[in-house]
């Protein structure tokens, strides 16, 4: 009696842990069961669904930031030139000093000359895209408080600057509203030679247009004020060849017009007339 229940409560305990542990082990099995398959559906498929644009944004993220070190590691003097420039100063005939900012070299020089309302940096990514086509670009500022002959003045002296001290044997001039004017003056100035001039929303001077010299290149929006559309197409009419005007339709003026969706086709025809001035 006493051997026989021993027996039964020794079944039951090996009875109880063997469902103890039959219940553990499915415990077991099925939280992890449970937990893989609710990771990977969840975690897997929105990443596997997110890794696409999280990789495309990663590789254009990574592209952009490989291709600077690797532009620097091989093109060092390049992107240091074409991106900041290089500060540099002339003199000029009426004995003042000017500062510009000098990008790339060539032998053929381009001269960005801004309005009063802006300064020689805005020109920085049109110098830059200049530099990248092998070309040398300066930019400079006018003083806007200056008289029409002290900013001919000014360009006279970078147009100098570029022949003698960067050896540039062609130089090609792209002035904006009040940059435009002072260009036209510079054009015609003495001893000044100027071989091609890109001039945009200019608003006067049209009176300097047939002693012009090199080709020539007029822009203007056919929207902006009427003062600065009649002057450009005046002093496109008296010019001498060879030159070509284009009216843009927008209401930009001068610089503006990048900051308008004509930007990029300003943008192209002053490199295409600057590479065409510079091959001769």
């Amino acid at each position: 009696m006493d051997h026989s229940i021993s027996r039964r409560q020794t079944m039951k305990l090996f009875c109880g842990l063997a469902a103890t542990g039959s219940l553990a082990g499915c415990t077991e099995d099925k939280s992890p069961a449970e937990n893989t398959t609710t990771t990977e559906p969840e975690s897997t498929a929105p990443a596997t669904r997110t890794t696409p644009p999280s990789t495309e944004t990663t590789e254009s993220t990574t592209e952009p930031t490989t291709a600077e070190p690797t532009t620097t590691e091989s093109t060092t003097t390049e992107t240091t030139t074409q991106s900041s420039g290089k500060e540099v100063s002339f003199s000029t005939n009426d004995d003042r000093t000017v500062k510009g900012t000098l990008y790339g070299s060539g032998s053929c020089a381009v001269l960005f000359v801004p309005g009063d309302e802006s300064d020689r940096a805005a020109w920085e990514p049109q110098a830059s895209t200049v530099a990248g086509e092998g070309h040398t670009a300066l930019t400079v500022s006018l003083d806007a408080s200056s008289r029409g002959v002290t900013k001919a003045k000014t360009v006279a002296g970078a147009v100098s600057y570029l022949r003698e001290k960067q050896s540039a044997k062609t130089v090609v001039a792209v002035g904006a509203s009040s940059g435009a004017s002072a260009i036209v003056r510079a054009n015609t100035l003495s001893g000044t030679s100027i071989d091609g001039s890109a001039i945009i929303s200019v608003g006067d001077a049209v009176s300097y247009a047939p002693e012009l010299s090199g080709r020539l290149l007029f822009v203007v929006g056919k929207n902006d004020k009427k003062r600065y559309v009649q002057a450009t197409s005046m002093m496109h009419q008296q010019a001498p060849n060879p030159k070509r005007i284009e009216k843009l339709p927008t209401d930009g003026h001068g610089r503006g017009i990048f900051d308008t969706d004509q930007g990029s086709a300003l943008e192209n025809m002053i490199i295409k007339f600057s590479n065409t001035v510079c091959s001769g």
